[in-house]
């Protein structure tokens, strides 16, 4: 039984997926793969599950991939956090750091996508 509504939601998901893509042509789809299913540097292929779809707002940093809506603040804190301290910066308030370092994060290469969430199966 379980194994039906495992099937039972990956349709929906897949259904609400292919709805997305309806209503945003022109954004690509992009697989965001959980990093548990690929720990390993075997080259192998990894089964995934299909995970929740949703329009989100991705930057690449080239050191790993920040999902707008999850990343935003923790990325304006180490801002400020690794900024503090630079000559620039020390005639500003605590308010007024933390909006230039909102500005700063704001500026990053976002693009808006269809992320569609692969998990552990």
């Amino acid at each position: 039984m379980a194994m039906v509504k495992k099937i039972e939601r990956q349709q929906e998901q897949i259904k609400h997926l292919v709805e997305l893509a309806c209503e945003n042509p022109d954004l690509r789809i992009v697989p965001m793969v959980d990093s548990e299913i690929v720990a390993d540097d075997g080259h192998m292929w990894w089964v995934g599950g299909w995970g929740e779809a949703s329009v989100e707002e991705i930057w690449n940093s080239d050191e790993r991939v920040y999902i707008r809506s999850v990343d935003e603040i923790s990325l304006i804190e180490e801002i400020c956090d690794n900024s503090f301290d630079e000559s620039e910066n020390k005639e500003l308030s605590d308010d007024e750091f933390y909006e230039k370092s909102k500005k700063i994060v704001n500026g990053y290469r976002w693009e808006k996508v269809i992320a569609v969430k692969i998990n552990l199966p």
